[in-house]
Parts: structure tokens; C-alpha cells; sequence
């Protein structure tokens, strides 16, 4: 009774037997149908026709090989053909399916490597994406192309090579195929270590590589829309940093005059109050009184002026979590422009835009342009934290108590006597230098708002740079007061100025925190960071340089306006936020007053040196030259060297908004990664087919393949597999390309596909050899029958109830 088997692997003893049937089966005849044609001797015509054949098949246009045919009178029956040649010029024709793929990707990699701005818009963009299809569709037939020039050069030498590789070209571009039962095979076939780590990497990285390359020619092949460099040169001011970023202000720094608002003027520290009072009218507005709720709504920035720059101050209040950070309370945060500093990238912006239309490059085609100083440049941060206290009377002589400032670290309050039973909602430190009695000697109406200023020294006020105490307007012996602690620094910040084509007239400055670390270090646990991309304080950290303030300075944050009668403060107040507590209106005050009267030390420093030039024949006169300030190569402005030596020195980057190519981000230069992977496989492609000049373009499609195999012995060792795969053994068998004698046993000028164990002499004797025809070209009888071929390898069975065979062998 016959069995039906699951076991598609043959027996150790049937492979070996099927292998010596093979190896003693040359020159066994065949029944023949009817001869081939003989191979033609080569002729001039043909020897250039091979190369034209060549160059069509390798671009995968063999239908023109056959037109080609047609129209030469080349006959087009199928006659013996060479698998290889040696023949350098051929094989470098051949190559020639790498040209334009490989082309195409080093020029994407170059133009994004060295960075090419296009204009503000591109036409086209949708036509790139069908560009990039087509040419991802190039390099996998390129890598395709690769994979086959190693397998063939496997079995070209005679090797034994796992049969899961012999169609492993043309799956490349499935990435199931690195987990598929082929590559499995192939990993733990029996040829020998080395050649199977060589071709499983091969095929490993042509699958990933066949499944990024395309996303990676449509990234660099596609311009984005980004900024892009537009020059860069060094501009100076005429003052020292000591001067513009000071550590420690007092009376002497300012004008006398500035001690009244009528005569402030822009360099008094007082200027430009009333945009604080813009900022609170803004705030109170935001919202209608039935949507006001306990959190303050503001806006985001008031403008500020300078003498050639619109400057941003800008405000943001915090009300912290006693439970999560036991030393904070409320504060307020104020930053702004430096407006010596703005004024000069101002006037850069300027000179910047007059200097494009003097120039031959593309910048003139602009969505946006943008001046930037990213280095060494300082701006003032100020951070303000009250809270509410009382005296009793004139004979209350407790001395007062300031806050303590948020986000303060532990380190900063060692030594600090830390109160907790002051009137403040909160932790305070003491002062025992002052009084409350001696508050109460402040001038002023007691209708008004009061400020008494208060210099703190350093222990145990680590980080603070003045006290301010707040007298409220009262009409009985029992005086309010808002006790505040105020701290503010220098912090290197980046500052960008707009000049695009809609802007006109003076640029408005922006900023940000620049930490050239791209994070500020993480304090301890006493500190709450107050993180912004724009704004912050974060102590001992952030700002970097403290600044002390002389309670002689700082009067001149206060003066008195003439016209109504009151101080700056107490003006301000009366337009307090609503439904508020004081304490978040003095908080707010405090910090932006600050923050405007810092930024405006050196006001008067300007930007200096002369500008290089260039003739214009347009405006028929010399104006700053636009090609040498973009090429970015040296700087635009000469100074004296001696009388320079000791000015701000300040570098400023010029960018522009539009379409290019180039490689900012991550994405970008991983796909560079991924096509310089491919062009390197092309070139070493490439190099071995020029040094050893050996070519194939046999069986590098599955009908070809078939063709081979269909005219091969059948074996015993792909029992049961004629309907299928399904077990790996299979995909682990050596398979061989050898020579076989033809029909008539003359030559060995058949070739088939051998699946199985060969001895190594046969094999090495058997070996395809170079620029050698192969088919059946001898005698009469040249076309094996089906029947004969076959035998009863592979069977249709269909069994009776006990097991009898109904059908018996058929062919395929």
C-alpha cells in the first residue's frame, strides 16, 4: 500500500544516491522532437550588436533588443547564448542601469550637503513626488541588478549556493522577506560560514535599502520650507560690556534731569512708563466682567521704542502651589530688548536690505527675511514677589520681613533665620536694618501709593538685588504695606529682527533664552523652575550675571509726574488689575519697570565702522555690496583696531524664509546616510565589473529561471514540493549550475540547475565557463521529451480507499 509522506526533505541515502545518478548520468540519450539552430559564427555586425544588446538589457529594455533584431534581419530563433562574458567594455555597459539612479542620488546628496536656497514659492511640487517614484524604482532595479551579480558570481564559480537565494533579487523590495522561510534557509544552510554571512548580508541591507531609498530621494529631492543662511558678519558698538551689561547701578550712571517724568527722555530709566499702564488696560480688557475669574488673563507683550527699533517688554505672572513649592508665592517675571543692542541689528536689518538689491543672488525672491544675533549678547530678566503686611502704629518697631525669592535653592538659603510667623502669607527672611516705624517716615501723600526702596545685602538676600516697600493708601494709624523682594540679572539671550518685504520702517526685535547647552541644569529640590522658551528665572542658574541695585537708582524708577501730581507707581496702580489683590499689581509694576530701566543703560551707544560697497549701475551709485555680505566669507563693517579693542563685539546672522535644499533636521541626514550606502554599493559594483570584466544578464527573470529549471534533470530531492513549500530544509539545499553533455554526448554544452550534494571534482570540472555558447547546438537531436525529462519525479495521486494508486505518474 503506498504512503502518502508530509516530509518534503529526502532521506541522507536518496540525496546521495540522486547525486551519483546525476554525476554518472553524461551523455545518456534522450527522445528528441526536433533539432535547434547551430550558433552562428560572430560577425562585425554582431560583435556591435552584443554591445547594443548589452546596454538595452541592462536599462531593462529588452523589447528593443527584439525590434532590433527585426529590424537587422538577425535571426530570432532562440540559438545558444554565453551565461558570462569577460569583456571589460561589456561589463561596463552593463553597468550602465547604475548611471542615472546613481547620478540622480549623489546630486540630491551634494545639494543638500552644501545647502541651495530656491525662492520664496516652487512650482511643480506635486511633479517632484512622481521624480522621486521613478527614481526609487531605478535604484531598486540598480540593487536588484547588485544581489544578481553576486549570486551569479556564486554559481559561476562552481559553488553551492542555498536554493532560498536564487530568486532573492527580485524580492527586494518586500521587506517580509527578511523574516520569510528563503533568508531563514539561507542563514542556516551548510555552505560555508563565510559565503553565507557575505550573502545574507548582502541581501539584508538591499532589502533596506530597496524599502528607504525612496523616502529618502523624495526628502532631499522635494525643497522644503525652512530658513536658510544669507550672510553674516560682525557689527560694533561704541561702548564696553562693563558699560552696556553693568553688575552694580548707582545715582552717579544717571542724569539728574530724569528725576521728574516731564523731563524724562529716552535714556532716563523712567521712560515709557506708560506702557505699563497699556499692559494692565490690556489685561483688564481681555475678558468681560462676567468671564473675570481668580487667574490674571494678560496679554503676552507692550511695545517699546528706541531710537531706530520697536522692542518687546515682556510679562508673565505666577501664582505657585504652596504644597508643591513651600518657599514660593506669587511673582511676576519682566524681560526686554536691550535697546543699544536692538538699535544697532536695526540698523544692520537696514543695511542688509540695501545691500540685496546690489547683489546677484536669489535672496531678492524671499517669503521673510530675519537678522539674528545668537552669541554674547545680554538682556535684562527681573523677577518681582510681594506680600501683604501691616504696621501698627508709630511704635511698631519690628524690624521687616522680605520674602523669600521664588524658586530660591537650598544653597542660597543657608544662613537665612527663615520666619514663619510674620503677617506674610508665606516664608520670609528678617531685616533687621530697617523698621516699621521708619517705613512709616516715606514722603508722600498717605492717599497715594508710597515706595520706599531698600538696599539688601547679600547674606542673607543671596540673589536679590533690591527690597521695595509699598506704602497703601490708608486713613487711620494702621498702615498696609506690600514687602517685596526683587531680583534681576543679565541672561544671554538671542535677539531676531524682521525685514521682510511687507515690513517697512523700523523692525520690531525679538528674543529668546540662548543656552548653548540647549538646557538649563535642573536645581534641587527647593527649586521651582519657571520654564519658558522666552522668559524665565530660575535661580542660581538663570540669569548668569546678578545685578546690584543702588536704592539711589532705582529712585529714578519712581519720579514724580508734574501734570498729575503723583509718582510713576502710584499712576500706574490706579490702573491696577480688577478683582486682583495689590500684590499682583505691584508684582507686575516692579518687574516691568525694572526690566525697561535696564534695557535702556547705553542707550546712546551706536552701531559703528564703514561698510564695504560696491558700484551700482542701476542707481549709478556705490551702495553696501550684497554679493560679498552673503557669500558670509569675511565681515561688512571695518573698524580701527586700536579704537575697537575694547567695543561690543557682536556677530549678526542674516537668514532667509523660502524653498531650498539642505540638511537641517535629523530626517535629512539620515537619508544622506541611506543614499551614500547605495552609492557606495554601486561604485564597489561597479569597480569589480571594470577590473574583472565579468557580465551576466542570464536568468535575471522568473521566466528565464523557469526555462532553466523546466530544462533541467528532475531530482529526488524536491520530492512533494511541485504543489509547494512549506518546510525550510528546502530552502536549505546546495543548489549548482553545471555543465551537462548534450543529447548527442559530444559537448558539454548544456547547462543545468543541480539541487543536491555534487562531488567537488565534478563540480569543478562541470563549471560554466566564460564567453562559452551554451544550449543544445549538436546533432539532430536536441529537445529533450517531456516525459523522459521527468520520469515520475513529481506525481498526481489520487488513492482508493486501500491506498491503490488510480492515477499514476503524469507529467508536469
Amino acid at each position: 500500500m503506498a504512503k502518502v509522506g508530509f516530509d518534503e526533505k529526502p532521506r541522507v541515502e536518496e540525496a546521495e544516491i540522486a547525486s551519483i545518478q546525476w554525476a554518472s548520468s553524461w551523455g545518456t540519450a534522450a527522445s528528441v522532437d526536433k533539432p535547434l539552430p547551430s550558433a552562428p559564427k560572430h560577425t562585425g555586425l554582431q560583435s556591435y550588436f552584443a554591445y547594443a544588446k548589452a546596454t538595452l538589457q541592462s536599462l531593462g529594455l529588452n523589447v528593443f533588443v527584439y525590434v532590433l533584431q527585426h529590424s537587422l534581419g538577425i535571426d530570432l530563433n532562440e540559438i545558444p547564448k554565453k551565461p558570462f562574458h569577460r569583456d571589460r567594455w561589456l561589463a561596463l555597459l552593463r553597468s550602465m542601469v547604475h548611471v542615472l539612479p546613481f547620478t540622480i542620488a549623489m546630486g540630491e546628496v551634494i545639494i543638500n550637503w552644501r545647502g541651495y536656497y530656491v525662492g520664496a514659492n516652487v512650482d511643480g511640487l506635486n511633479y517632484m513626488q512622481f521624480a522621486a517614484k521613478l527614481h526609487e524604482m531605478a535604484m531598486q532595479s540598480s540593487l536588484a541588478v547588485i544581489v544578481f551579480c553576486y549570486v551569479r558570481h556564486v554559481l559561476f564559480s562552481g559553488d553551492a549556493l542555498p536554493i532560498g537565494a536564487l530568486l532573492s533579487g527580485l524580492q527586494l523590495t518586500q521587506v517580509s522577506y527578511l523574516w520569510s522561510m528563503e533568508l531563514w534557509g539561507i542563514a542556516s544552510s551548510k555552505i560555508p560560514l563565510r559565503r553565507r554571512i557575505g550573502l545574507v548580508s548582502m541581501i539584508i541591507i538591499a532589502v533596506l535599502l530597496a524599502s528607504t531609498v525612496g523616502p529618502s530621494s523624495a526628502i532631499l529631492l522635494i525643497p522644503n520650507l525652512s530658513y536658510w543662511p544669507a550672510g553674516s558678519t560682525r557689527i560694533w558698538l561704541n561702548t564696553t560690556a562693563a558699560d552696556l551689561w553693568p553688575s552694580r547701578l548707582d545715582g552717579s550712571l544717571v542724569p539728574s534731569y530724569c528725576s521728574q517724568a516731564a523731563n524724562v527722555s529716552s535714556i532716563c530709566p523712567a521712560s515709557e512708563w506708560h506702557a505699563l499702564s497699556d499692559y494692565l488696560s490690556l489685561a483688564n480688557g481681555i475678558l468681560p466682567a462676567a468671564f473675570l475669574g481668580p487667574y490674571t488673563v494678560s496679554p503676552y507683550s507692550v511695545q517699546l521704542t528706541g531710537q531706530g527699533s520697536l522692542r518687546q517688554l515682556i510679562i508673565q505672572h505666577h501664582i505657585y502651589d504652596n504644597e508643591t513649592a513651600p518657599y514660593d508665592q506669587g511673582a511676576a517675571q519682566a524681560t526686554t530688548q536691550h535697546s543699544a543692542v536692538a538699535d544697532a541689528l536695526s540698523a544692520t536689518s537696514s543695511l542688509w536690505d540695501i545691500a540685496l538689491q546690489n547683489s546677484h543672488s536669489p535672496f531678492f525672491d524671499q517669503r521673510d527675511a530675519v537678522q539674528s544675533i545668537v552669541a554674547d549678547n545680554f538682556q535684562p530678566y527681573t523677577l518681582a514677589s510681594c506680600g501683604a503686611d501691616v504696621i501698627e502704629g508709630e511704635t511698631d518697631d519690628r524690624p521687616v520681613a522680605f520674602p523669600i525669592l521664588p524658586g530660591s535653592s537650598s544653597d542660597m538659603l543657608q544662613g537665612a533665620d527663615i520666619r514663619t510667623d510674620t503677617n506674610l502669607p508665606m516664608f520670609a527672611i528678617e531685616y533687621a536694618g530697617l523698621t516699621r516705624s521708619e517705613i512709616l517716615e516715606t514722603p508722600g501723600r498717605k492717599s497715594d501709593y508710597r515706595v520706599k526702596w531698600v538696599a539688601l545685602p547679600k547674606n542673607p538676600f543671596n540673589g536679590s538685588s533690591i527690597g521695595a516697600v509699598i506704602l497703601q493708601p490708608t486713613t487711620n494709624e494702621t498702615q498696609g504695606i506690600l514687602v517685596c523682594n526683587v531680583a534681576a540679572g543679565w541672561g544671554s539671550s538671542s535677539m531676531n529682527m524682521s525685514s521682510s518685504p511687507a515690513a517697512s520702517g523700523t523692525g520690531l526685535a525679538s528674543s529668546s533664552i540662548y543656552d548653548p547647552n540647549s538646557a538649563l541644569p535642573q536645581a534641587d529640590d527647593y527649586s521651582r523652575r519657571i520654564a519658558d522658551s522666552v522668559i524665565t528665572f530660575d535661580l542660581p542658574l538663570f540669569p548668569q550675571r546678578k545685578i546690584n541695585i543702588s536704592s539711589e537708582w532705582a529712585e529714578y524708577l519712581n519720579p514724580l509726574i508734574p501734570t498729575l501730581n503723583m509718582t510713576v507707581f502710584n499712576a500706574l496702580m490706579s490702573v491696577k488689575l480688577i478683582d486682583h489683590e495689590d500684590t499682583t499689581s505691584a508684582n507686575i509694576i516692579l518687574a516691568g519697570l525694572l526690566a525697561n530701566g535696564l534695557a535702556r543703560i547705553g542707550f546712546n551707544s551706536q552701531l559703528q565702522g564703514e561698510i564695504r560697497t560696491a558700484f551700482n549701475p542701476t542707481l549709478d551709485a556705490s551702495i553696501p555690496d550684497g554679493d560679498y555680505w552673503f557669500s558670509g566669507r569675511r565681515d561688512v563693517f571695518t573698524v580701527d583696531a586700536e579704537a575697537s579693542r575694547d567695543w561690543v563685539k557682536l556677530r549678526v546672522d542674516s537668514s532667509v524664509e523660502g524653498y531650498g535644499f539642505g540638511l537641517e533636521g535629523i530626517a535629512p541626514k539620515l537619508t544622506v546616510a541611506v543614499l551614500l550606502i547605495y552609492c557606495a554599493l554601486v561604485v564597489g559594483h561597479v569597480c569589480y565589473a571594470a577590473i574583472s570584466g565579468v557580465s551576466s544578464t542570464s536568468w535575471d527573470s522568473i521566466t528565464e529561471m523557469v526555462a532553466l529549471a523546466v530544462n533541467s534533470s528532475p531530482t529526488i530531492q524536491l520530492r512533494n514540493t511541485c504543489a509547494g513549500i512549506s518546510q525550510m530544509g528546502v530552502f536549505q539545499l546546495p543548489m549548482r549550475i553545471l555543465t551537462r553533455k548534450d543529447a548527442m554526448g559530444e559537448d558539454e554544452d548544456h547547462l543545468e540547475l543541480i539541487v543536491g550534494a555534487v562531488d567537488e571534482l565534478v563540480a569543478k570540472r562541470c563549471r560554466v565557463r566564460e564567453n562559452h555558447d551554451y544550449g543544445t547546438t549538436h546533432g539532430s537531436s536536441g529537445v529533450v521529451s517531456v516525459r523522459d525529462a521527468y520520469g515520475s519525479s513529481c506525481r498526481s495521486r489520487r488513492l482508493d480507499g486501500d491506498g491503490t494508486d488510480l492515477v499514476g505518474s503524469h507529467a508536469l
